[in-house]
């Protein structure tokens, strides 16, 4: 129980971390496993109690609450919180996709963008930054003659998920055939989810939004758009890339 109790207390303060915790080096992480290396030598072991975790997980960042694991917890511990801080905030790593039915092996890439980190499969998606959105769009293109594929990111302050939701509805329900409101939902991420089809035919247009609070008041307004026939394509990789989403800073 405490051991669950302390991998979460990691994490979230991972999730919290400063925007600059995650171009961490290798040498950090070295640096780190030496100091390990060397109390596991010394037969040195500590403990803390839960509260001074928890407060010194808030009040530091995130390279100062790794170094502290080395000094103010034990070697195992501070071996497994090594270990989850890299899974976190690893740069690139392998995610299994259920794609056209069939389970596909892909390398994805950490990226960073304002308040949050997604992984995206840079050999098939690059990121496209303007006017305060970072849109992902297919490196190879479909047909100019079908809609535009992308997922878009972008930041609203100061507008509840609940606010941004009856407002984009009306906007959908003027240009779309079909709209739904799921309401809450927690797959492939906690938000409140929209979705929008102009029709059944192949290259239908299909909108999806999800709005995830930004614990500050705003709200991160998720958009995907592609075509009924690249449902299992496009619509399954965004999926999957989208639930590698995370919220690093909640402050503006």
């Amino acid at each position: 129980m405490e051991e669950k109790i302390f991998d979460q207390e990691i994490k979230n303060a991972l999730l919290k971390a400063t925007d600059t915790s995650v171009n961490l080096k290798n040498d950090i992480w070295k640096g780190i496993e030496s100091q390990l290396e060397y109390y596991e030598s010394q037969k040195e072991v500590r403990t803390i109690k839960r509260s001074k975790v928890r407060s010194m997980f808030t009040a530091l960042t995130l390279t100062v609450a790794a170094l502290g694991i080395v000094f103010f917890t034990s070697t195992n511990a501070g071996r497994a919180a090594v270990a989850k801080i890299k899974e976190i905030l690893v740069p690139e790593k392998v995610i299994v996709q259920d794609i056209e039915g069939q389970k596909e092996d892909t390398k994805v890439n950490l990226n960073e963008g304002p308040g949050y980190v997604i992984y995206i499969d840079e050999e098939m998606y690059q990121v496209v930054k303007e006017d305060g959105k970072d849109r992902i769009v297919p490196k190879f293109k479909p047909d100019n003659n079908l809609p535009e594929v992308y997922m878009e990111i972008q930041r609203v302050a100061n507008k509840s998920p609940q606010r941004m939701a009856a407002q984009l509805e009306t906007e959908l329900k003027s240009s779309f055939e079909t709209v739904e409101n799921y309401g809450v939902v927690n797959d492939p991420i906690e938000s409140i989810s929209l979705h929008a089809r102009s029709g059944l035919k192949p290259d239908s247009t299909i909108v999806k939004y999800y709005l995830v609070d930004d614990k500050h008041g705003g709200t991160f307004v998720i958009k995907q758009q592609y075509f009924l026939e690249a449902a299992e394509g496009h619509g399954a990789r965004f999926y999957h890339m989208l639930k590698e989403f995370k919220i690093i800073n909640s402050q503006e």
